[in-house]
């Protein structure tokens, strides 16, 4: 990291001091280089010439170095796209010397202006004067930037032969976890047990066909039934003669009760992963033996399970249980039912644990030379806990324990 050279001499972070300044400032201001420079009641205390004025002139990243995405065509589209910083230091070196220059200059004349702001303003603790709060800034703020710092600097270790490892596993359960799902849901629609069960058009098709658009004044709604093409992974044909590599497949609703309250943009029911765990309700909180299978939860043993905090009856069933539960008719059918959707939402949710996570924190794109991955810590957050960027590891252990894969994947050395 940094080129082998060691940074120290930590003075401040102007982040953290316009937030000890103003931490109320909304989301379309935010605490960025280029939001807090343009403020005229953050920079309002210098007397601004001609220099002053370019230095308040800060301009995102994105308006000086990004270029339109180009189309498949070669023609340009409508997105902006940013190189990365490697690609810019060649390709743009004046211009990027430069924006760097000058983003210095900024920094420290923002530093200034925000240590002369918090000079001015009082620190008092239960009703004693401590000073100001820039006093409070270099006690308690300073101190823990040096530590978060460090801890950049220092990075995590990743065992990149235990990810692979974890890849080989988390693909065994998400077929497992997949056929579970598609063997119910060709009980009710044969042709589902060849689905693409990472399609949402199909998974719509199949819990939601015939649903009314909900934005198009209910002119618009999906088809009672619908044809798919997918790859044909089960060779069902007879020796000798040479199988097709996709198949069409036919879909339609099953469980006519099914209702949400949740829907894209576009107004069609949503399949998300937060609108399957109401459909399928707490079952991947629990209800697992030691194998990994999830246990029924019958009515008459209710009352061995009355401890559990987030299960309580009402009458026939269990509020364990989502919405599909009286969706598919109660008893077996509904538990049946709801197991079938939480395997649903578990395949999804590996599937984005390989994809984002355990395949890409293996490339050295991501890591330096020594193999350490180096977040991005932050303190500016709504709550004032610290988070993780580029890469975010919290939410990377969030899927691994909602999918059983939780483990030692990061050697904190």
């Amino acid at each position: 990291m940094n080129h082998g050279i060691r940074l120290s001499g930590f003075h401040a972070d102007t982040v953290h001091l316009a937030r000890l300044c103003d931490s109320t400032r909304r989301a379309d201001e935010g605490y960025s280089l280029e939001s807090l420079l343009n403020d005229p009641t953050i920079m309002s205390l210098q007397e601004l010439n001609a220099f002053d004025a370019l230095i308040r002139g800060k301009k995102s990243m994105k308006s000086i170095f990004g270029k339109k995405k180009l189309k498949k065509d070669g023609s340009e589209g409508k997105h902006i796209i940013l190189s990365s910083v490697d690609i810019l230091q060649r390709e743009e070196r004046i211009l990027w010397i430069c924006y760097c220059a000058l983003d210095s200059i900024r920094t420290l004349k923002l530093f200034d202006s925000l240590k002369e702001k918090l000079m001015d303003m009082p620190w008092n603790l239960d009703s004693e004067d401590r000073g100001t709060m820039y006093d409070f800034y270099l006690e308690y703020w300073q101190p823990l930037s040096v530590v978060l710092v460090q801890m950049e600097s220092r990075g995590v270790l990743v065992d990149r032969h235990y990810l692979s490892e974890m890849v080989k596993l988390a693909l065994s359960q998400k077929e497992i976890a997949t056929n579970k799902f598609r063997k119910w849901a060709s009980n009710y629609c044969p042709d589902a047990g060849y689905m693409n069960v990472g399609s949402d058009a199909q998974i719509r098709q199949l819990l939601f066909g015939g649903a009314l658009n909900r934005w198009n004044d209910h002119n618009e709604c999906l088809p009672d039934c619908k044809s798919f093409k997918v790859l044909d992974t089960v060779n069902d044909f007879e020796e000798g003669k040479k199988s097709p590599k996709f198949r069409t497949i036919l879909l339609h609703r099953i469980g006519e009760g099914l209702q949400t309250d949740v829907y894209t943009a576009s107004g069609w029911p949503s399949v998300s992963g937060n609108a399957l765990k109401v459909f399928a309700g707490n079952l991947n909180d629990g209800y697992k033996d030691q194998s990994g299978s999830r246990k029924d939860i019958l009515v008459d043993q209710t009352e061995q399970i009355s401890d559990v905090p987030y299960v309580c009856t009402t009458g026939e069933h269990i509020c364990g249980y989502g919405s599909a539960y009286k969706a598919f008719g109660g008893g077996k059918e509904g538990r049946e039912a709801c197991t079938a959707i939480a395997d649903l939402y578990d395949a999804g949710s590996i599937d984005s644990l390989i994809s984002n996570y355990l395949l890409p924190l293996q490339d050295s794109c991501l890591s330096c030379a020594d193999g350490r991955i180096h977040c991005l810590l932050n303190i500016n957050t709504e709550t004032g806990r610290i988070s993780a960027m580029r890469p975010n590891l919290q939410v990377l252990f969030l899927y691994l324990a909602c999918t059983s894969l939780y483990d030692s994947i990061f050697l904190l050395v």
